[in-house]
This record gives C-alpha cells, structure tokens and sequence, in this order.
C-alpha cells in the first residue's frame, strides 16, 4: 500500500492540524514603500457566487480603461483560475491622502447599461490588487468566548467587492462608480509594509466629469438604463495599523471560518474510524483465526466448505483480472495523482505555498503531476508484468495517455463555450499548446522510463498457484451486487469528509480561500483509514462468498465514495450557487460547474480507487500467505 504508507508518514510529520497561514517562503519577502512613493493598483476580474464564470475586468463595457494597459506574466495556475491581471490608471501615493479623483466619464449606451444590470444582478464582485493583497469587502467577526468575557469585534476580509446592487423590490440595480480605498500599513523604521486592502464602494448618480460632494449626495444612486453617463471616481486613505504584521497580514483573509467546526468534524470522524476498525478486528480477524484454526485441525479438513468460503479460491484469487491491460495503468496513474495531492498539501503546510503565490497551488500540483509521470509508469508496468503482460511500451502509453488525455478533451470541449461566452475561465490557445508541450517533453519520456524501471523488476510473488480452469462464481447476496456495494461501500468514506468538503466547495466556486491545509492532513488520513478499512471489509465478504474476481471490486469500492461527492456537489450547485436566483444560472455556467465537478469527483476516485485496491491486496496476500503456512 504505497499510497496509504506515505500519506500516514507524511501526517505524523506534520503533526496534529497546525495551520501555516504565518509562513512565507524566504522569495516572497515584504515590499517595502517610502512616503511619496507610487504604489501600484491593478485589476483582474470579476466573479459571482452563485454563477461560476468570471470574465476579465477590461472586457466589460462599462470600466474606465487606460490608453496603454500593461499585463505581467501569469503563471499556469492564475491563467487556468481566470485570472486575467493589468494595470489601471488609479494612482496611489504612499502616504497621501486624497479625498476624491476623477478617473473617467463613460458614456452608458443602452448596450453597456444592459450587460451593466445583468452583473449586478448577479451579484458578481470585483477584484482589484495592491502589494498581491486582493481589494476586501470588510465585515466584523467575534471570536469565540466564554459568558463571562467580551471579545471586541474584528475585523474579517471577504475578498473583492460588489460591482453595484439591486433592489429586488423595485428591479432596479445601480452601479457603484465611486470607490474608498482604505490602505492600512505597518511602519518599520522609513520603510512602510502593505498589510491591508479595504475596498468601500458607492453608487452616486454622477455624470458631469467632476467629483460629487461626497457628503451631500442623492441617497438613490447611479440607476442603470435612466443616466446617459457615469463619472467613476476614488478615494485613498491611508491608515496606520501596528496590531497587524506583515507576516499575519492574510490572517484576516483566513479567518472567515470557525476551527471548531472542523475539530468537531475530525472527532466525528475519528468514532467512525474507531468503529470500523472494531468491526475488522472482532468480526473478520476473529473469524479468520477461527477458520485457520479448522484448516490446521487434520480432524475438520474434510469439512472446509462447510465452516467457510473463502479459502476455497486459494487456487483462484490470484488470477489475473479481466482488462489487466487497462487496470494496471489506471492504478498506475492513481497513484500519480496521489502521490502530488500528498505532495502539494505537504507543501501548502509547510507554507511554501502561501496565498501571496497567486496560482501557486494549481501551478504546483500541474508540475508535481507532470515529473510524477515516472511513479504512474513504474507502478503500472509492475503490476501489468504481474498479470502476465508482455508488452511494456504499449502499457507505458495508456498510461501516459489514458487519464491526462482524457481530461485534456473534457477541457477542450468545455473550452469552446467559455470561448463562446468570452469568460476568462477559457483556457487561451497558448495555454493549451504549453500544457500539450509539457507533457509530451515531460510527463511521456518520465512515463517511459518509469514502465521500463518497472518492466525489469521480478513480478510480485503470490502465495498461491492458479489453476487453469477458473471455479465457477455461486450467486452472489444481494447486497454484495454492483449497486449495493457503490452504496455501502462509499457511504462511510464520505461521512468522514462531508463537511471539509463544504468548504473546499465553497473555495472552488465562491472564491474564498482556503488555507487549512492542517485539517486537509487529518481528515485526509482518517478518510484513508475508512477507505481502507471499509474496502477490506466488502472484498472480504466477496472472497467468503465464493467470488473471486476481486480486483476491479477492490478498487470499486474505494472509489465509491466519489458518487456522493458528485451528488453532494448537486446539492451544493441548487443550494448554495442558485439560491435565490435560479433564473440566472445559464446553460453555460451549469455546464462549467458540473464539468469540473464531473472532473473532481474522478480525481478523488482514482485517489481513493488505489488506496482501497493495495490495502485489498495486501490484505488478500497476507491471510493467503497464512493458508500456506497453516
């Protein structure tokens, strides 16, 4: 069980859940401004709770754009995320105030006043960056306390903020066009440290190409489809703060959520887990003792079939399994993706992957992906020569072909209607070829080498010998057929993830982040033990009852739990995405959702398929091996 062994390693290594949201890595130093120094504003995109499809700042018609726009380069994983960063004319100076500035006059064609009052409509939000801290609408929290205390409220960051808003009793929507900017900093001898970015916006109904009165403006604001021109202006303010550090500067971002709710989910899980290993220590140990205890007993040997099942296939249980071809270098790339989900959350804990590394996560997890290709090539030509396999080469490409090729088209099609729809979330052209480069200069030739190391190595000695004629498989209870089993099988593992998950969701499409990667370990390695225990247990009840294709149920059965994640992921679109506003969902959006849920739930059924298939296999050598020596 490799992938079980390194995931429990690496969780006592890093011990009991600490989060990391304080560390740095040494590149990603504080920057440093003097007083009467330009700080630089820039854009990004806009983005919606409830609709999954971001689109580009300066694409949408009704932005004040500047004559020269400036783009950085964006690593794969801002580019894969939508993120689509430029400059802005928005002029921000160290330490000076400034009470209002014009920035544009645009004029609102009815076109522009239209797609205007759908985004706001659609609640989408804005997300402008200074010094890599994202524009924040801000909100007060308390923390938890006892009865007899008061805890003064803080303050909590929920990033970007709303483009306008809409009155549902009247239908009409307003677009904000005037925006405070509280930048809030350190000071550290001459040199002052970002720390802050609080972002208030206002609709104030203003056309005339100067700043309002601030203080005495209409209480309505700038109506879409009745103003022929909207003024954009700004504030800047700037607030010394020295409670806050620029080493916990991301700690108002990281603390939307309560640590209590995922230590009571992880004591939650931990009964489940202590439940299910009672189960395989009292029933099936038990029961194995009791039946080598028979077998060793020269008096009952005659009556074998009577007391039990299972050991009946000792001639048969080792059999290679149907499509050895194609199971081999799915397993093969299980593991790959394995071994970089277990990579990347160790780096995301050790703090190498701090939030200020935009795209960091998906960037690393791509090229972890990418050089893991010789695991994924080892491991499947290993098992394959195991099986019977004769032809290394041909088992190397489906393994280098099979998962990332049939993810790549999943994307592509996908792709052409986000081009459709002009969203940022589109993968450029670019993108794509670079993606298709690495992998035919990267992962193929670490997939080839890989199976070639693993075609050398001796096959996998079984404890038994097979015979040629298979034994016949008797009628099998109705709760070990296909259906039951997905059903029994996958309900426990999900028990034990079910509320992490809401909050991996919620970052996935509302955008909010998620940093506890402390907890991610610890239910990570509970979820493991459950996937292990609980597929020990349903191929143990197959061998006792007489079926001994137990392969492909092994790892069955350890993906089943991704059927309730894609289920729970419906939910989680009709509840939390649509809530409120199902008349604005759009076959575009739902696709793009249900597309990348499709995807995340395969992903979590080959991490979870290879863990429950070698722990069934280590199980299954070991009490055969026992049969041998009894």
């Amino acid at each position: 069980m490799p992938a079980f062994k390194t995931l429990l390693a690496l969780a006592l290594a890093l011990g009991a859940g600490s989060l990391a949201s304080a560390f740095y890595i040494p590149s990603m130093g504080p920057q440093s401004f003097r007083v009467g120094e330009r700080v630089p504003l820039s854009v990004n995109r806009v983005f919606s709770e409830h609709v999954p499809l971001p689109f580009a700042y300066y694409d949408l018609p009704f932005v004040c754009k500047p004559s020269d726009i400036k783009r950085p380069w964006l690593n794969i994983g801002e580019v894969l995320r939508g993120d689509r960063i430029a400059s802005s004319d928005y002029e921000l100076t160290m330490g000076q105030n400034e009470t209002c500035r014009v920035l544009c006059t645009h004029d609102m064609t009815a076109q522009a006043a239209l797609e205007a009052r759908r985004f706001v409509m659609q609640n989408y939000l804005v997300e402008w960056i200074v010094d890599k801290l994202p524009g924040a609408t801000v909100f007060l929290s308390r923390k938890a306390s006892s009865s007899s205390t008061t805890v003064p409220r803080q303050k909590v960051y929920e990033p970007g903020f709303p483009i306008g808003r809409f009155d549902a009793e009247t239908g009409s929507a307003y677009l904000n066009n005037h925006v405070s900017m509280h930048i809030v900093y350190e000071t550290r001898g001459e040199s002052r440290h970002i720390v802050g970015f609080e972002v208030y916006p206002r609709s104030i109904a203003n056309g005339s190409g100067e700043c309002p009165d601030l203080d005495n403006v209409d209480a309505g604001g700038l109506l879409l489809g009745s103003a022929d021109k909207a003024t954009f202006s700004y504030s800047v303010h700037w607030i010394e703060d020295s409670s806050v550090r620029w080493s916990h500067r991301w700690d108002r971002y990281l603390s939307v959520t309560n640590p209590q709710v995922h230590w009571y989910a992880i004591f939650n899980s931990a009964v489940i887990i202590i439940l299910l290993s009672c189960i395989v220590a009292v029933i099936v140990l038990r029961m194995l003792n009791r039946d080598l205890t028979v077998f060793r007993d020269e008096e009952f040997r005659d009556d074998i079939e009577e007391t039990s099942g299972w050991k009946l296939l000792h001639a048969d249980v080792f059999r290679a399994p149907r499509f050895a071809a194609l199971l081999a270098p799915l397993l093969g790339t299980t593991v790959q993706v394995m071994y970089t989900f277990i990579a990347t959350v160790a780096l995301g804990t050790l703090g190498i992957l701090s939030p200020s590394y935009r795209g960091g996560l998906l960037t690393t997890a791509i090229v972890l992906f990418l050089v893991l290709g010789c695991v994924a090539g080892f491991y499947s030509a290993h098992l394959y020569r195991t099986w019977g396999g004769n032809n290394w080469f041909k088992n190397a490409l489906m393994t280098a072909t099979l998962v990332p090729m049939s993810l790549m088209t999943v994307q592509l099609v996908l792709n052409l209607f986000l081009w459709y729809r002009a969203s940022s979330a589109a993968m450029p052209f670019s993108t794509i070829l670079l993606l298709f480069v690495l992998w035919l200069l990267l992962e193929l030739p670490l997939t080839l080498l890989g199976s070639w190391l693993g075609f050398r190595r001796p096959p996998y000695s079984e404890p038994s010998r097979t015979n040629a004629i298979p034994r016949p498989i008797p009628p099998q209870p109705r709760y070990l057929r296909p259906l039951p089993t997905v059903v029994l099988a996958g309900a426990l593992p999900f028990s034990v993830i079910f509320i992490e998950l809401f909050f991996v969701f919620k970052s996935l499409w509302q955008d909010s982040f998620y940093y506890e990667y402390g907890f991610t370990v610890i239910v990570g390695l509970l979820l493991s033990l459950t996937v292990c225990e609980t597929t020990i247990i349903m191929v143990w009840l197959s061998l006792n009852s007489g079926h001994h294709r137990w392969w492909w149920k092994a790892f069955v059965c350890g993906a089943s739990s991704s059927v309730y994640i894609f289920a729970y992921a419906v939910f989680f679109y009709f509840t939390k995405l649509r809530a409120g506003m199902p008349e604005f969902a759009g076959f575009v959006p739902t696709l793009t959702f249900f597309a990348h849920s499709l995807l995340i739930s395969a992903a979590y059924a080959l991490c979870t398929g290879s863990m429950g298939f070698f722990a069934a296999y280590f199980f299954v050598r070991r009490i055969y091996a026992m049969v041998k020596t009894a």
